[in-house]
Protein backbone atom coordinates (compact mmCIF):
# COMPACT_ATOMS: atom_id res chain seq x y z
CA UNK A 1 0.00 0.00 0.00
CA UNK A 2 1.40 3.26 -1.20
CA UNK A 3 1.54 6.18 1.66
CA UNK A 4 -0.96 8.58 2.23
CA UNK A 5 -4.51 8.78 2.20
CA UNK A 6 -6.65 6.02 0.43
CA UNK A 7 -8.76 6.94 -2.82
CA UNK A 8 -11.76 5.90 -1.16
CA UNK A 9 -10.85 9.52 1.56
CA UNK A 10 -10.05 11.85 -1.43
CA UNK A 11 -12.95 10.74 -3.50
CA UNK A 12 -15.17 12.18 -0.94
CA UNK A 13 -13.18 15.83 -0.58
CA UNK A 14 -14.68 17.23 -3.60
CA UNK A 15 -16.15 20.65 -3.56
CA UNK A 16 -19.92 20.53 -3.78
CA UNK A 17 -22.23 23.44 -4.37
CA UNK A 18 -23.32 23.89 -0.89
CA UNK A 19 -19.76 24.06 0.26
CA UNK A 20 -18.65 27.01 -1.82
CA UNK A 21 -18.65 30.38 -0.83
CA UNK A 22 -18.25 33.78 -2.79
CA UNK A 23 -15.71 36.34 -2.34
CA UNK A 24 -17.24 38.25 -0.19
CA UNK A 25 -18.94 36.23 2.30
CA UNK A 26 -15.01 34.57 2.51
CA UNK A 27 -13.49 38.42 3.39
CA UNK A 28 -17.10 38.57 5.87
CA UNK A 29 -16.39 35.63 7.56
CA UNK A 30 -15.25 36.60 11.29
CA UNK A 31 -12.26 33.48 11.27
CA UNK A 32 -10.76 35.44 8.12
CA UNK A 33 -10.93 39.12 8.96
CA UNK A 34 -8.92 38.33 12.34
CA UNK A 35 -6.78 36.37 10.38
CA UNK A 36 -6.04 39.51 8.15
CA UNK A 37 -5.75 41.89 10.92
CA UNK A 38 -3.41 39.71 12.40
CA UNK A 39 -1.14 39.75 9.52
CA UNK A 40 -1.19 43.57 9.04
CA UNK A 41 -0.32 44.10 12.54
CA UNK A 42 2.79 42.19 12.13
CA UNK A 43 3.28 43.03 8.49
CA UNK A 44 2.20 46.66 8.82
CA UNK A 45 5.14 47.99 10.84
CA UNK A 46 7.74 45.78 8.69
CA UNK A 47 5.94 47.31 5.25
CA UNK A 48 5.53 51.06 6.51
CA UNK A 49 9.22 50.91 7.53
CA UNK A 50 10.47 49.87 3.87
CA UNK A 51 8.10 52.34 2.43
CA UNK A 52 9.39 55.05 4.33
CA UNK A 53 13.20 53.79 2.90
CA UNK A 54 12.05 53.85 -0.51
CA UNK A 55 10.20 56.91 -0.71
CA UNK A 56 13.21 58.82 0.86
CA UNK A 57 16.24 57.40 -1.58
CA UNK A 58 13.22 58.12 -4.04
CA UNK A 59 12.94 61.56 -2.95
CA UNK A 60 17.18 62.09 -2.56
CA UNK A 61 17.89 61.03 -6.21
CA UNK A 62 15.47 63.53 -7.36
CA UNK A 63 16.91 66.00 -5.50
CA UNK A 64 20.20 65.40 -6.97
CA UNK A 65 19.12 65.26 -10.86
CA UNK A 66 17.25 68.19 -10.16
CA UNK A 67 20.04 69.80 -8.80
CA UNK A 68 22.53 68.60 -11.57
CA UNK A 69 20.18 70.08 -13.60
CA UNK A 70 20.25 73.53 -11.99
CA UNK A 71 23.85 73.38 -11.52
CA UNK A 72 23.81 73.93 -7.45
CA UNK A 73 24.59 71.68 -4.83
CA UNK A 74 21.51 69.16 -3.50
CA UNK A 75 21.14 71.55 -0.45
CA UNK A 76 20.70 74.55 -2.30
CA UNK A 77 17.64 72.34 -4.29
CA UNK A 78 14.67 73.62 -2.53
CA UNK A 79 15.56 77.36 -2.95
CA UNK A 80 14.82 76.74 -6.63
CA UNK A 81 11.84 75.62 -6.93
CA UNK A 82 8.63 77.04 -8.93
CA UNK A 83 8.55 77.88 -12.61
CA UNK A 84 11.42 80.57 -11.62
CA UNK A 85 13.87 78.54 -10.16
CA UNK A 86 16.09 77.66 -13.19
CA UNK A 87 16.49 81.64 -13.53
CA UNK A 88 17.20 82.16 -10.17
CA UNK A 89 20.27 79.61 -10.02
CA UNK A 90 21.48 80.88 -13.24
CA UNK A 91 21.20 84.19 -11.31
CA UNK A 92 22.86 82.68 -8.12
CA UNK A 93 25.60 81.13 -10.10
CA UNK A 94 26.59 84.32 -12.34
CA UNK A 95 27.02 85.90 -9.17
CA UNK A 96 29.40 83.97 -7.73
CA UNK A 97 31.03 83.71 -11.19
CA UNK A 98 31.43 87.87 -10.88
CA UNK A 99 32.30 87.91 -7.13
CA UNK A 100 35.10 85.17 -7.69
CA UNK A 101 36.25 87.82 -10.72
CA UNK A 102 36.27 90.85 -8.62
CA UNK A 103 38.34 89.00 -6.27
CA UNK A 104 40.72 87.57 -8.73
CA UNK A 105 40.91 90.79 -11.28
CA UNK A 106 39.28 93.36 -9.22
CA UNK A 107 42.02 95.74 -9.30
CA UNK A 108 41.89 96.20 -13.34
CA UNK A 109 39.63 99.42 -14.41
CA UNK A 110 37.88 97.21 -17.26
CA UNK A 111 37.33 94.24 -14.81
CA UNK A 112 36.06 96.72 -12.29
CA UNK A 113 33.70 98.41 -14.38
CA UNK A 114 32.31 95.24 -15.80
CA UNK A 115 31.92 93.83 -12.35
CA UNK A 116 29.96 96.82 -11.32
CA UNK A 117 27.75 96.78 -14.22
CA UNK A 118 27.15 92.95 -14.08
CA UNK A 119 26.23 93.36 -10.17
CA UNK A 120 23.87 95.59 -11.24
CA UNK A 121 22.20 94.10 -14.03
CA UNK A 122 21.56 91.27 -11.72
CA UNK A 123 19.96 93.22 -8.98
CA UNK A 124 17.99 94.16 -12.10
CA UNK A 125 17.65 90.27 -13.38
CA UNK A 126 16.86 89.07 -10.01
CA UNK A 127 13.98 91.93 -9.55
CA UNK A 128 12.47 90.73 -12.46
CA UNK A 129 12.61 87.19 -11.56
CA UNK A 130 10.93 88.02 -8.74
CA UNK A 131 7.91 90.08 -10.34
CA UNK A 132 7.26 86.60 -12.13
CA UNK A 133 5.86 85.08 -9.24
CA UNK A 134 2.35 86.75 -9.65
CA UNK A 135 2.51 87.04 -13.59
CA UNK A 136 -0.11 84.63 -15.74
CA UNK A 137 1.80 81.46 -16.90
CA UNK A 138 1.94 82.73 -20.99
CA UNK A 139 3.47 86.10 -19.69
CA UNK A 140 5.78 84.56 -16.76
CA UNK A 141 7.32 82.46 -19.89
CA UNK A 142 7.82 85.53 -22.10
CA UNK A 143 9.24 87.49 -19.29
CA UNK A 144 11.63 84.47 -17.82
CA UNK A 145 12.70 83.89 -21.63
CA UNK A 146 13.58 87.31 -22.28
CA UNK A 147 15.62 87.16 -18.75
CA UNK A 148 17.39 83.65 -19.96
CA UNK A 149 18.15 86.08 -23.11
CA UNK A 150 20.05 88.86 -20.67
CA UNK A 151 21.70 86.01 -18.83
CA UNK A 152 23.06 84.58 -21.99
CA UNK A 153 24.64 88.05 -23.05
CA UNK A 154 26.13 88.34 -19.32
CA UNK A 155 27.28 84.91 -19.39
CA UNK A 156 29.09 85.58 -22.86
CA UNK A 157 30.90 88.96 -21.51
CA UNK A 158 31.61 86.86 -18.15
CA UNK A 159 33.62 84.20 -20.36
CA UNK A 160 35.43 86.81 -22.15
CA UNK A 161 36.65 88.32 -19.09
CA UNK A 162 37.62 84.92 -17.10
CA UNK A 163 38.96 83.27 -20.58
CA UNK A 164 40.16 85.62 -22.81
CA UNK A 165 37.75 86.96 -26.26
CA UNK A 166 37.00 84.26 -28.45
CA UNK A 167 39.16 83.93 -31.31
CA UNK A 168 38.50 84.51 -34.99
CA UNK A 169 37.35 81.06 -35.84
CA UNK A 170 35.14 80.56 -32.67
CA UNK A 171 33.62 83.97 -33.75
CA UNK A 172 33.11 82.33 -37.12
CA UNK A 173 31.30 79.29 -35.54
CA UNK A 174 28.40 81.01 -33.63
CA UNK A 175 27.52 83.34 -36.74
Amino acid sequence: MAFGRSRKKRKGRGKSADTKRGALETLTDPKTILRLSTLFRVAGPLLAGGAMKASTSVRGAMDEQRARQLGVAPDAVAAYRGPAGPARARIAGLQSAIDELRGRRGGEPAVARFTDAAVARLSDLTAGVNATTTMAPPTRRVALRAVAADLDQLETELMTYLVGPPSPAARALNA
